[in-house]
């Protein structure tokens, strides 16, 4: 029999850099500092993150426990790790950490001193992992006395910048990840200031007949269970202005996803629906517990891996909620203020499943009819675009009144009316359009505003209209000053006002992408 040496390259480490960025690379070596704190039923832990964008370097100080000399090893060797298959942690791979450390920097220096032991120093570089073909890595007696359990990770010679912005991302990423440890007492920083936890599932409201809705269940796997909860309601505010409906993924109080909204789950025609303003209500908590080897999270645990057999086994009953409070949330559009916001306090029903595979239907809210008026769904496909653009809200709300009384068939003058409006709400659009979309100055504005073809012209440099368009625009323009200044009696026909109408509305379609279909 012959023997094949398995030894691995160090390349490997390398070779992972680009999966990489600072805030998994950080997330990683806290990670580790939970796992060893809980491991050794330590409690309170302390992680400080100290990011100096001036001298570009960062800290990572923990009092996790420390390693124990006959350890120190498991600090850079892949695959070695004092966590178990078996326990309820946030990472059993033996290689986040040092992935993490490489990924993050050229130059680390490790200390550790595990209860009240010495203070030991290991140290690593860039020619080490590049140049040195052996694994043996010297560490030493460190002078530097650190206190019993505390770990500290120094890293210089950076792989990527730190920025001021890039730290108040980092702090408001960590505080949306870890919240759930902070119950249990356990506090992180960075730059020596407490992380504010950032909790989710605090923002419901409860309107009758659709309070928030928690289904539990356990899932059988082999000898072992996995702990299932789906929390699914509407929230008491707009999810879209920051991004925070959809389904968001905790495995052993880890936050893995936020505010998923794609096919991974249910986020397609036929299914909770494409995403859009009028769903963004819903919001859907998933907690996940059991042994490290059953979190459906990828290596990095910076998303969800949609193939485990756990992720698998649960996505149906996740696209099921979710779904049904979409569609509540979608036929209560344009009802919010009156119907879903006002309810503030309220319980959460909670609903014991004997299988996770489905959600019973009789345990799913009823979404009330939808049979919205021509106007109202108007309103509702443009939401998204009057909530970026206050400016075009008047523009959208004068083509609904031109509607509202181009069918009013007792006005005997109603296209007398629907003309001046119309040619109104296109001068009116040619103004908005230049100073809020082109933001052309004062200066120049003001010059240019008191008369018509000259505002026009400035639009059409932006957009494109073609001259029999453009012909019948100043006809329509025309026939509303004679109406006006009494020149002429015109006579304003029903294809008259069709045809305006269609043109003023793909005109806003065109400044401002109001949609009109």
């Amino acid at each position: 029999m012959k023997i094949l040496n398995a030894t691995p390259e160090k390349r490997v480490f390398l070779s992972i850099i680009s999966e990489y960025d600072l805030r998994t690379a950080l997330c990683e070596l806290i990670d580790n500092a939970i796992d060893l704190r809980t491991k050794k039923k330590l409690r309170n832990l302390v992680v400080n993150i100290s990011l100096d964008d001036r001298q570009q370097t960062i800290s990572i100080e923990d009092n996790a426990g420390g390693l124990e000399e006959a350890k120190l090893d498991y600090i850079i060797s892949p695959g070695k790790t004092s966590n178990d298959i078996q326990d309820e942690g946030i990472g059993y791979f033996g290689v986040g950490s040092k992935r993490a450390v490489v990924a993050l920097a050229k130059d680390i220096s490790i200390y550790s001193r595990f209860e009240n032991d010495k203070t030991f120093l290991v140290k690593l570089d860039e020619n080490w992992i590049t140049y040195e073909p052996s694994w043996d890595l010297p560490y030493a007696e460190s002078p530097r006395i650190l206190s019993p359990n505390t770990t500290i990770i120094d890293l210089s010679r950076l792989r990527r910048p730190i920025t001021k912005e890039g730290i108040d991302e980092i702090r408001e990423h960590l505080s949306e990840v870890y919240a759930r440890f902070s119950a249990r007492g356990d506090t992180i920083m960075v730059n020596n200031v407490p992380l504010k936890a950032v909790h989710f599932d605090k923002q419901w409201s409860y309107p009758p007949g659709y309070h928030p809705t928690k289904f539990h269940t356990t899932l059988p796997i082999e000898a072992r269970k996995v702990d299932i909860e789906i929390l699914c309601g509407l929230i008491n505010y707009p999810g879209d202005r920051d991004k925070s409906y959809g389904v968001f993924i905790y495995c052993n109080n880890r936050l893995i996803a936020r505010a998923l909204t794609d096919f991974s789950v249910g986020f397609t025609s036929g299914m909770v629906g494409i995403p859009h303003y009028n769903i963004s209500l819903v919001r859907t908590i998933v907690s996940i517990r059991g042994q490290s080897q059953d979190m459906p999270w990828n290596s990095s645990k910076s998303g969800i891996n949609s193939n485990h057999h756990v992720y698998q086994a649960i996505r149906q009953s996740i696209v099921d909620a979710t779904k049904s409070f979409a569609q509540v949330s979608r036929s209560l559009q344009g009802k919010w203020d009156t119907d879903v916001f006002p309810y503030k306090k309220g319980k959460i029903i909670e609903k014991e499943l004997e299988t996770i595979s489905a959600i019973p239907k009789t345990y799913l809210p009823t979404h009330p009819p939808s049979k919205q008026s021509w106007q109202e769904k108007l309103k509702s496909a443009n939401a998204a675009i009057i909530e970026q653009k206050r400016w075009a809200a008047g523009l959208l709300d004068s083509c609904i009144a031109v509607d509202m009384i181009f069918n009013k068939q007792s006005l005997n003058q109603k296209n007398r009316v629907c003309l001046i409006l119309l040619d109104s709400t296109l001068e009116i659009a040619y103004k908005e359009f230049l100073v809020h979309e082109k933001n052309i100055g004062k200066a120049k504005f003001s010059g240019i505003v008191a008369n018509r073809t000259d505002v026009e012209n400035e639009v059409m440099k932006y957009i494109t209209v073609d001259v029999p368009t453009m012909q019948k625009i100043h006809y329509y323009y025309q026939m509303r000053n004679d109406l006006i200044h009494v020149r002429a009696t015109p006579s304003v026909s029903d294809p008259d006002i069709l045809d305006y109408r269609s043109i003023v509305e793909e005109l806003l379609l065109k400044m401002f992408g109001l949609n009109f279909k």
